[in-house]
């Protein structure tokens, strides 16, 4: 029978699990603890009945394999594909980052026309290492397209390699160095109250090498979802993924990440219209350095120096 291993309930210890497959039956007092491995018994559509192999729970119960629309449990066999290994990289080779990445067709690079691609994060991009600098500070290369298909099609053309302006988190493209050794697709499992930078409730893919550390992690995930690094924490199992742990040490390719975030959602500075009732005239997010004062003089004065 198929295997299948707990994604979900990473920041409640868990999973929830039924002692019968209707979603009102008993609920155990234990739950089936994140990254857990169970033995398929039975599937009837969404509720899976299962053996447990590895991890902590009940031995056996029923369990949802979904939860609006986010995993809570996926098969073994549905890992995320093996990312080119070092051998396997040319020079001017880049790894996908985030997914979206965007080509001026052609062999001039002045040209206005954008191109958006969709490939699948770790998938190579081969270039020919040509950089061209647009004139607003965007950075593209040239693809190589000599053997074929370049990762970004078999037409010539340029792609951006930061995607400055056009709503990423971050870098679309990552170089590549055989020195970093094999890449490494961890998926990273979104606590409840976050959405994705592209504002879905996705579980996210990021890229990583043996060597990245737990800092580096934090930096990934905190631009993923839109949160400070330094409020990340990155779980590895019960223990925590310190800054300088190297994430090869804990982690291997296709495994998920769990994490949870310090604090709340940040708040936010809703100015409304003094004329029209109802009227909102922009809403700010708080930031941890903002100050308050009554006038931007000093001592209360405003900047011609009058007092209130």
């Amino acid at each position: 029978m198929a295997c299948w291993e707990v994604v979900g309930g990473g920041d409640k210890g868990g999973i929830l699990v039924r002692a019968g497959q209707g979603t009102s039956s008993e609920q155990l007092p234990e739950r089936l603890s994140t990254g857990a491995v169970v033995e398929e018994l039975q599937l009837v559509g969404e509720r899976l009945q299962y053996q447990l192999r590895s991890g902590e729970g009940p031995k056996t119960g029923w369990v949802s394999i979904s939860l609006k629309d986010k995993a809570l449990l996926i098969r073994k066999d549905d890992a995320p594909a093996k990312a080119a290994g070092p051998k396997e990289l040319r020079e001017g080779d880049y790894f996908v980052t985030l997914g979206p990445i965007f080509k001026k067709a052609g062999s001039d690079p002045e040209s206005a026309k954008i191109l958006q691609l969709n490939r699948k994060v770790g998938a190579v991009v081969h270039t020919t290492g040509k950089i061209w600098k647009g004139p607003t500070g965007g950075f593209w290369v040239e693809l190589d397209v000599s053997s074929g298909d370049s990762g970004a099609g078999e037409k010539p053309g340029y792609v951006m390699i930061d995607a400055s302006g056009f709503g990423t988190p971050g870098p679309c493209l990552q170089k590549a160095y055989v020195e970093d050794g094999a890449p490494m697709i961890l998926k990273a499992l979104r606590p409840d109250a976050l959405k994705a930078w592209d504002g879905s409730t996705n579980d996210k893919e990021f890229l990583a090498f043996p060597k990245t550390t737990g800092a580096e992690i934090r930096i990934v995930l905190g631009m993923l979802y839109g949160v400070k690094a330094e409020a990340v924490t990155v779980k590895a199992g019960d223990a925590t993924l310190e800054p300088g742990d190297a994430i090869g040490e804990r982690f291997k390719h296709g495994d998920h990440v769990s994490f949870e975030v310090a604090g709340g959602k940040a708040m936010k500075l809703v100015v409304m219209s003094p004329l029209e009732l109802g009227e909102k005239l922009t809403e700010l997010e708080i930031k941890d350095d903002w100050t308050v004062g009554r006038r931007p003089g000093e001592d209360g004065k405003d900047l011609h120096g009058r007092s209130p």
